[in-house]
């Protein structure tokens, strides 16, 4: 009797290797019915756990990703996961290639990106979304992947960044770039072929309260020239700065005109906001949400 119930256990832990993979309670799939092999290709529902790959960032246990296979081509609806366990991306695969709709998510949840995919390429709406939640692109694609009609940027607040329109991929007609207040910034013309023919930068109707230039301490973000518009010096504890186009540079509280407790907004070359640092007690401590 012993041989026996020694035989079985020996046959079960072959069954479980040669699946490469255990199977979580609950799970919508029967554990004989998983991570199967026909002819040496993965065939029917596969789990794909952390031990499998190898992962350092994940618990062995974790599952890395799940979906069908068709002779160890991808089909049909996958999901892969992030370390914490909150699903990373939805992608329905033909082929073993991404073919049809999609959703990207942030670690915290929230989601990326959604849109369809054809042949490696977008088609038709796409929106992309800043990590708090709110709507940060949304344009749409053509068959051959190319954008046509109404491209829309968003500031992390909802209040439209950039507007303009596109044939076949290319900037066509007037575009229109936000102040995050609503105040028009400035106004660009593009002829049929993309070219700029004229760009008219806009005064903003509803000005900022301070403006500043920045030089980086060793503890907190030295704001030089911080002034109201009386022309007095920012005194000690809670403003608002902002740059020479008027954007919002700084946000939180001061001393000694050092920004201590807040936010410091980084732009990149074209205006368009590129990071967020935070400062706690004077000290940089990471980047906020975009």
């Amino acid at each position: 009797m012993r041989y026996i119930s020694l035989i079985f256990l020996l046959l079960t832990s072959l069954f479980f290797f040669a699946n490469d993979g255990f199977v979580e309670p609950g799970d919508e799939q029967e554990n004989d019915t998983i991570n199967q092999k026909k002819e040496g290709k993965k065939e029917g529902y596969w789990i794909i756990y952390a031990h499998m790959r190898n992962l350092s960032d994940y618990k062995p246990s974790s599952v890395i990703e799940k979906g069908s296979y068709i002779k160890s081509r991808k089909y049909g609806l996958w999901k892969k996961y992030f370390p914490n366990g909150n699903i990373m991306n939805e992608i329905v695969f033909k082929n073993g290639r991404a073919s049809g709709n999609f959703k990207t998510y942030f670690p915290n949840g929230n989601l990326e990106e959604e849109g369809f995919w054809k042949g490696r390429v977008y088609v038709g709406g796409l929106k992309r979304y800043h990590e708090n939640g709110t709507l940060a692109q949304e344009k749409t694609f053509d068959s051959s992947g190319k954008t046509n009609g109404t491209v829309k940027y968003f500031y992390e607040n909802g209040q439209e960044e950039l507007v303009f329109t596109t044939v076949n991929g290319v900037e066509n007609g007037e575009a229109i770039r936000y102040y995050p207040n609503g105040d028009i910034k400035e106004k660009l013309t593009f002829d049929e072929s993309g070219n700029l023919l004229n760009r008219e930068e806009k005064q903003r109707i509803h000005p900022a309260i301070e403006d500043s230039r920045v030089v980086d301490t060793d503890e907190g973000i030295k704001a030089e020239g911080v002034e109201n518009l009386n022309g007095t010096k920012i005194i000690d504890g809670y403003h608002k700065t902002y740059n020479d186009d008027k954007d919002i540079l700084m946000d939180g509280e001061f001393k000694d005109g050092k920004l201590i407790d807040g936010k410091h907004y980084i732009y990149d070359e074209y205006g368009l906001l590129e990071k967020i640092e935070v400062y706690k007690k004077g000290k940089y401590v990471g980047n906020g949400v975009l």
